[in-house]
């Protein structure tokens, strides 16, 4: 209808009230209006050959108002689902309350529970059914909506809906004639996702063995339709699957063999002759790392590979946004990363409430390359100062804040919950992410019951051990910084000043350019004869014929051959060492020395280009 829902949100009472009393209307009498059954699909184009309809996914748009009422018509069906505890816990696809790290948390701690048991492996089967929500035949999903016990009036307002269902493609040529759609839930509904949870719903009490946990047996992980079995030996696992295979053929559901693959979590080790599964007498493919939910496991659960993945993303994404953001000068540093933050951070911290309780040092080589391109530095920049100098926190800080938050949001769960059941068998383990909060609070000399019973102590005790490996990690990198002999200026240096600061709420007043001059200098990242990070044969000052060591300090202070230079931005032909510093840790100070140095580096390049001087 081309009604945007800013109209309905600013609308008058009297058209609420009108709506209302219209739907009131159709929820008593069964029948929709012939509109609510229309969409219009936009095809978006994926990837791969551009005339293969399959590589398109298609975007659904119905009415405003059609959603609207669909939107009640949920909020109804979901306060009968949690109401009578209608869905099963292995579901959390598209519930409130639930979500895709509530599986990714259950499934690791299920796996780390099986590797603490001697030789003991977890055989999982990642399913992909093919066009899943296309294929679910309507008259079944009514049945199993009416065998939850489910309202007629509502199951007949839903055939309303479903008995005249139309669709139209629009593309470059306009909009296509209106076609009938005879199977599936509607793509764009509100109510499809619910919808379909409710037509899986049953598939767990069909299999059997699965994994014990505490007082449960689990061989079933479901999210809408991302579904796992789960099982500790392989002779279950294939009757499982035998029952899938029925299962299917009852409900009109079709496996995607392609994509559908086995995976046996393990130590170790080689694949036993027997570890072979069939679907319907075909083969299943047994591999070496799936992508669950959007994080890419292996055997042993190594999160390298995933994690790779994710810095190559969001390294991409940087690029992206690199020339017509990250670049301006109107643009303040904490702006900048925000940005990064939001954009390239949330991406390779994904997941991170199931696997953030460890420092990956890829992931915070990441961040580091953000700074160092943002600053235009060497890559070899010691890392100590990289932090110092923008004032910036690991990402091992965010990630374990949002690992402790989830664990501790996990424990506040009712009892039954997938994840609560889980996280306790790991605390009474003391393993996993527990054996890393264990070790966390031990190195950094913090309180940390390991007794459940003080669960109520731990929101304090985990946010004070943040806060001390925070400052921790401060102190490590001044220490650093005074302890290196090859730094001629920086062990000098106020370091509660940090002009490249990305988290001050102020700018100092110099433009991105000047604040890499200032990076530059302060931390002697020019490349001259002497550099602090590698020791050379040559490192005499290539210009003037005092002998002495070009380090940043003589081509600042003390060249002979830069006193021109010198004087004209500085007022001197040489600068004292207690001078110098100063400059270096004042912006408005700093600005004729940034001047200087840019003046006196493109001098210095044309003589050395000139009389090839090394």
């Amino acid at each position: 209808d081309r009604v945007v829902y800013e109209f309905y949100k600013n609308a008058p009472n009297i058209l609420h009230e009108k709506l209302l009393s219209l739907f009131n209307y159709i929820y008593e009498s069964g029948e929709t209006p012939p509109s609510f059954s229309k969409s219009i699909i936009f095809p978006l184009f994926k990837q791969g050959e551009i005339n293969d309809v399959s590589n398109y996914r298609g975007i659904s748009c119905l009415d405003s108002v059609s959603k609207i009422f669909t939107g009640m018509m949920l909020r109804r069906l979901e306060n009968f689902v949690k109401t009578n505890d209608r869905l099963s816990e292995f579901q959390a696809g598209f519930r409130r309350g639930y979500s895709t790290n509530d599986n990714l948390f259950t499934l690791m701690n299920i796996i780390k529970l099986r590797f603490e048991k001697r030789r003991q492996k977890l055989y999982c089967l990642f399913i992909d059914f093919k066009a899943a929500f296309d294929r679910v035949d309507r008259r079944a999903l009514y049945l199993k909506l009416y065998n939850l016990g489910v309202s007629t009036k509502f199951i007949n307002v839903l055939k309303s809906l479903y008995t005249n269902c139309l669709a139209a493609i629009r593309s470059r040529n306009g909009i296509s004639e209106y076609f009938r759609v005879e199977s599936g839930v509607r793509q764009g509904c509100l109510l499809s996702p619910l919808l379909f949870s409710i037509y899986l719903d049953d598939l767990p009490s069909i299999l059997e063995g699965g994994v014990r946990m505490g007082d449960m047996t689990v061989n079933i992980l479901m999210y809408a339709d991302d579904v796992i079995f789960l099982s500790s030996n392989p002779v279950t696992l294939q009757k499982n699957i035998d029952k899938l295979v029925a299962y299917c053929d009852l409900w009109n559901l079709s496996v995607n063999l392609n994509k559908t693959k086995c995976l046996i979590f393990r130590k170790g080790g080689r694949l036993a002759s027997n570890e072979r599964w069939f679907f319907n007498g075909q083969p299943i493919e047994t591999v070496t790392q799936y992508k669950y939910l959007g994080v890419t496991l292996s055997p042993g659960l190594s999160m390298n590979k995933h994690l790779l993945e994710k810095v190559s993303l969001a390294k991409r994404t940087i690029n992206r946004v690199w020339a017509g953001f990250l670049t301006q000068d109107l643009v303040p540093l904490r702006v900048k990363l925000g940005l990064f933050n939001s954009v390239c951070r949330s991406v390779v911290c994904y997941g991170a409430q199931a696997w953030g309780s460890q420092r990956f040092e890829v992931i915070e080589r990441f961040q580091r390359f953000f700074i160092k391109k943002l600053f235009a530095i060497p890559s070899i920049t010691p890392n100590h100062i990289t932090y110092l100098e923008t004032e910036v926190d690991l990402i091992e800080v965010f990630t374990l804040k949002l690992h402790f938050d989830y664990c501790l949001r996990v424990l506040n769960l009712p009892s039954h919950r997938l994840p609560r059941i889980s996280a306790l068998e790991i605390i009474k383990a003391k393993i996993f992410w527990f054996r890393n909060w264990i070790d966390l609070a031990q190195r950094y000399d913090c309180d940390l019951a390991v007794s459940v019973e003080s669960f109520s102590l731990w929101k304090g005790q985990l946010s004070m051990l943040l806060s001390k490996i925070k400052v921790a990690q401060r102190e490590e990198f001044l220490a650093k910084s005074a302890v290196v002999t090859r730094f001629t200026i920086y062990p000098e240096l106020d370091h509660t000043v940090a002009m490249c600061s990305l988290t001050a709420d102020r700018s100092c007043g110099l433009t991105l350019s000047e604040l890499r001059w200032v990076f530059r200098l302060r931390c002697e990242l020019l490349f001259l004869n002497y550099t602090p990070w590698r020791e050379r044969d040559a490192e005499l000052c290539s210009l003037c014929n005092s002998r002495e060591v070009e380090s940043t300090f003589h081509f600042l202070a003390e060249c002979s051959t830069l006193a021109e230079i010198r004087v004209l931005h500085l007022g001197l032909a040489r600068l004292d060492r207690s001078a110098l510093i100063i400059m270096l840790s004042d912006a408005k100070q700093c600005r004729p020395l940034i001047y200087y140095a840019r003046h006196a580096w493109a001098y210095r390049y044309e003589l050395v280009q000139q009389f090839n001087f090394s």
